[in-house]
Order: structure tokens, then sequence, then C-alpha cells
């Protein structure tokens, strides 16, 4: 992976197997557009060529295809906490006992490498709900 300017990043994956590599490293805030874009492959194939000469050593490089992905994120970080509910509170529920929500969401295109720092204090969480219901 290699940090580019304006915290943008660029990464290649070798795939192993049928050979070839994943390009990749968007950040585009507020774009939901499901279209692949010519400007981006552009500028993915740029940075590629341009942070692992290895790469074309050989001859431009051969896209054979384009996926659009989203790793969504939270304006203010991580959103990670408990909501306690009083009881009522929650309109359309047969039981109206208190309730507690925990809210675990925001990690972006970091979710999977803090997932297990997450799950844990979310088990946390909500251990401390349930002993205070004790």
């Amino acid at each position: 992976m290699h940090a580019n300017m304006y915290g943008t990043w660029s990464f290649c994956i070798p795939r192993n197997f049928h050979g070839g590599t994943i390009i990749g490293g968007t950040k585009e805030p507020d774009n939901w557009d499901p279209e692949p874009s010519a400007e981006t492959r552009a500028r993915l194939l740029s940075n590629a060529a341009a942070n692992y000469p290895a790469l074309v050593a050989d001859g431009p490089l051969q896209p054979l295809g384009d996926i659009v992905g989203r790793r969504p994120t939270r304006r203010g970080g991580i959103r990670l906490e408990r909501e306690d509910i009083p009881a009522g509170e929650i309109k359309g529920l047969q039981d109206d006992a208190a309730k507690s929500i925990v809210h675990a969401y925001g990690l972006g295109g970091r979710g999977y490498e803090l997932s297990w720092g997450v799950a844990e204090e979310v088990l946390e969480l909500v251990k401390q709900r349930v002993s205070s219901r004790l």
C-alpha cells in the first residue's frame, strides 16, 4: 500500500492461482455512482505504474475489468457506544420496557482490521447492560 497526497492511497494485490493483480485505492466521499469511471481507472493505473514499476516492466497494464465497491464511513469518525432508551419511548413495541442499542459503525475501509477490537468493545457494552439489570 502506498499513501498518496490528500488522504488517498494506492494498492496492488497479486492474485495467486490464475495470476493477475488487483489494483485499487479510491476515496470519493459522496460518490454513489455504481458505474466504473474511466477517469478513476486511468488514475489508478497511473498510480500503480508510478508506485510499483515492476508491474509495467514488460509493457503497459492490461485491465481485465472494473469493480465498484463501497466502504461506507461516517463523518465524525466511528460511532461505538451504547444508547439506553427509557421504557415507553419506542412507539409501536408491544413490550414497552427499557431498551439498549449498541451502535458500532462508520469504520469505512478499515472495517476488517478494526472488527476484532470493535467486537470486544461491543461485548463489553452488552455485558455492562446485562449486569446492570441483574
